[in-house]
């Protein structure tokens, strides 16, 4: 089985290079240079999570909601997407293992 490792994502039509580079933490966006930075020493599951972590502060960044929320309260887009990532990606993902499981033969 090939390793998941994407170039690039595409968030609401926006294409995101992925960066791979040693970092200390596991991912950074740069919403205005269109990159998703990521530490080089994750792999597989860990690196899925980090990319769609920093998927959501895309999301935030290109709806504009990041700025309010910034403006809110520092941290408060972080918590925002802990939460979600917490939540509802282990509850995506189980959903998607299921629909795949049962529909693809």
């Amino acid at each position: 089985m090939k390793a998941y490792k994407p170039k690039e994502v595409t968030i609401a039509g926006h294409k995101f290079a992925i960066v791979y580079k040693k970092m200390k933490d596991y991912g950074e966006l740069d919403s205005d240079g269109k990159k998703i930075y990521v530490s080089n020493k994750i792999k597989d599951e860990v690196l899925l999570d980090t990319i769609i972590h920093e998927g959501f502060h895309a999301m935030l960044a290109l709806s504009g909601l990041g700025y309010i929320l910034e403006d809110v309260q520092d941290e408060l887009e972080e918590a925002l997407v802990r939460a979600y990532e917490s939540i509802m990606g282990p509850f995506l993902k189980e959903q998607y293992k299921e629909f795949y499981k049962n529909t693809i033969k």
